[in-house]
């Protein structure tokens, strides 16, 4: 499926393995900035495991970016270096999300960010 396809659907984002998520933040350079770096979808099946849904994994890393950069660091206290604690990426692995629509101005993300920063949390104090 390409991803014009991918995003068109009213499917709900699957959940995928939180060490997926963590190689792809990882490969992509992430940082609080924003800042990535340019790979392309056969570097990224390099990375995840086998059947990966990468397209899945992209978008959450995509959320991750704009909570610890644009959306002024929301996630800056599981970062440190540019490198997140595995409690982000457990939570961020199965946290309900919708998919944004292509050409489809947002007012927010597509999931609760207020819910998902305070299963973090919770999940921090286990």
């Amino acid at each position: 499926m390409d991803l014009l396809s991918w995003f068109a659907s009213n499917e709900p984002v699957p959940a995928v393995a939180p060490a997926d998520l963590r190689s792809m933040w990882t490969m992509r350079g992430a940082n609080p900035s924003g800042q990535s770096t340019a790979t392309d979808m056969h570097a990224f099946e390099r990375i995840c495991s086998p059947g990966a849904d990468l397209q899945a994994v992209l978008y959450r890393v995509w959320m991750l970016l704009m909570l610890a950069g644009t959306m002024g660091m929301l996630l800056s206290p599981w970062l440190r270096n540019g490198e997140l604690a595995d409690t982000v990426f457990r939570v961020a692995a199965t946290f309900p999300m919708k998919r944004m629509s292509v050409g489809v101005p947002q007012q927010e993300l597509p999931f609760d960010v207020q819910g998902f920063l305070a299963e973090i949390e919770r999940e921090n104090d286990k």
